[in-house]
């Protein structure tokens, strides 16, 4: 392949193999702004494995598990850890945030040309036992989107050469923000080797703001939530694309975020790093 020919760099789930990825996430709530004595600070450690196979009508589906989580919230000087193997040891703040998202799970589903169809299974992730609660089956569905969505962010819809750039202008389900729109200016910076592959380095900068809720006719409601995002959020990161396995490698993203909780603003910092740990066929040690 010629170093300037166009490359498709669009996710591909491989039927048959299973990934393995790491996500280490560190974010500071500035507190004090609101009046508080101190900031917090919380850092997490997920680790998510995705078994992808073909169902009985030809599409893939990508079963994706929380396997893990390991995080340590820092707050007025003191220190409290969480492990998923043994939630009830954790702070109670932790507990609740942090408690059943381990072995909780949904399932994307593509057609044979890779375009999403839906999302299923999310049943895992919904609260309320017996009688679910409605916003919970809502918000399980919202973080199957949200999961789907932040491995595709800035990604070109198109083929694409070596210094071309673009614009991705995505509308993204936050649990408690509500819906948000991310507009990234991205380029492709080039085509480098890495960890012994051809991968394809992309840069990415843009904004964040909340968008009004609506209803089922695109209506704007005139609800308001008590956290949203304020305009000047910001956005920037890098990805590297593995060219041959048709998937992102490493993916960094930095934001500074501007919440608004009920109408004061309190700034947000948070970095995440995603990274592919294995990509292997299924059932292999």
């Amino acid at each position: 392949m010629a170093q300037d020919a166009p490359v498709e760099l669009k996710l591909h789930w491989e039927p048959g193999q299973t990934y393995v990825q790491e996500s280490d996430t560190d974010t500071t709530n500035f507190l004090t702004a609101l009046g508080k004595t101190s900031d917090q600070k919380l850092r997490l450690h997920q680790t998510t494995r995705i078994a992808v196979q073909k169902n009985a009508q030809s599409q893939t589906e990508a079963q994706v598990l929380i396997e893990s989580l390991l995080g340590e919230m820092t707050y007025e000087g003191k220190s409290h850890a969480f492990d998923s193997k043994n939630p009830g040891a954790s702070h109670p703040a932790l507990q609740q945030t942090l408690g059943g998202a381990a072995g909780r799970g949904f399932t994307l589903v593509y057609d044979a040309e890779g375009r999403f169809l839906d999302a299923k299974d999310t049943g895992s992730m919904v609260m309320g036992g017996v009688t679910p609660d409605l916003t919970s089956i809502a918000d399980a569905r919202q973080l199957a989107t949200l999961y789907r969505r932040s491995l595709e962010m800035g990604l070109p819809k198109i083929p694409v050469r070596p210094g071309d750039k673009w614009i991705s202008d995505e509308v993204v389900p936050f649990p408690q923000t509500g819906t948000v729109q991310v507009k990234l200016n991205a380029k492709f910076d080039g085509i480098v080797d890495r960890e012994g592959r051809r991968q394809a380095q992309i840069a990415f900068e843009g904004v964040m703001k909340s968008q009004r809720d609506k209803d089922s006719t695109g209506r704007d409601l005139s609800t308001q939530r008590p956290v949203t995002l304020g305009d000047d959020s910001k956005v920037n990161g890098h990805i590297f694309f593995d060219l041959e396995r048709k998937t992102i490698s490493l993916a960094v993203f930095s934001a500074t975020i501007q919440l608004k909780i009920e109408g004061k603003p309190m700034p947000v910092r948070q970095q995440v790093t995603t990274r592919l740990i294995s990509m292997k066929p299924t059932g292999t040690p």
